[in-house]
């Protein structure tokens, strides 16, 4: 379905996003145990879908918006007398900021005029990279890449789905006068690399937590956060590179 409204594009693709937004949020705070009914968590919802919505809506992501948020946060942390509290609303304002403007990234790099192609090559980066790396790390893995975090994933698992993701992206480009050779040698290597950081990123935030999985939309398969962890650091990386 994914990629069904991937190709569709427009509103269609856009809601798809809004939906693993809100989906993202309610997990976001369910793992630290936080009522999406407070007042706080509804002020990071309201946020969180601000910096969602396009640019063609908001004139684009600003500083500004980030720091009243931060602000709201922080009085009404005040205001509650702490019935919300700092460790509460600095969990949801870095929730909302990261949910926010990474599915905003995402629906932003479809709207370009080869937004189709960059995004399939994102994805198709990303699924290489996370295949790539379970198999070859459960055949040859024996270092481990970052046990305190992540105590399955292998150094030889982690360059194994770099080659491969680059490989992929190296074919695709030859199907394709959208991608150059080089750019997606260097998109790949960006998108792998990355990708597995966001995936440890997650991790880490659940181990802190104490939570083995972010929720169980997919069952056996975890939340939505846990399938798009990687795609979530991504986009901004890329973007920050300018990549996309």
């Amino acid at each position: 379905m994914f990629l069904s409204l991937l190709f569709l594009g427009g509103v269609s693709y856009g809601v798809l996003l809004f939906l693993i937004a809100l989906v993202g949020y309610y997990e976001w705070l369910k793992m630290n145990e936080i009522s999406i009914w407070s007042l706080s968590s509804m002020a990071g919802l309201a946020f969180t879908t601000y910096y969602f919505l396009p640019s063609q809506i908001t004139g684009g992501l600003t500083v500004e918006a980030i720091l009243l948020q931060l602000l709201v946060l922080l009085a009404i942390a005040v205001l509650s007398k702490n019935k919300s509290s700092i460790h509460e609303v600095s969990y949801i304002f870095m929730g909302s900021v990261y949910l926010g403007v990474s599915l905003h990234l995402m629906l932003e790099t479809r709207l370009l005029e080869n937004g189709l192609v960059l995004t399939l090559a994102v994805l198709l980066a990303t699924w290489a990279t996370d295949t790539a790396a379970y198999f070859v790390g459960k055949a040859i893995g024996k270092r481990k890449l970052w046990p305190e975090i992540s105590p399955n994933k292998t150094v030889e698992g982690s360059l194994g789905g770099i080659i491969v993701a680059i490989f992929v992206l190296v074919v695709l480009s030859v199907f394709t006068e959208q991608l150059s050779t080089t750019y997606a040698l260097v998109l790949a290597l960006a998108v792998s690399t990355f990708g597995q950081l966001g995936d440890l990123v997650e991790s880490a935030v659940k181990r802190t937590l104490g939570v083995k999985d972010s929720g169980q939309i997919l069952p056996g398969h975890g939340g939505a956060l846990d399938r798009f962890d990687s795609l979530l650091f991504v986009f901004p990386v890329l973007h920050l590179l300018s990549l996309i």
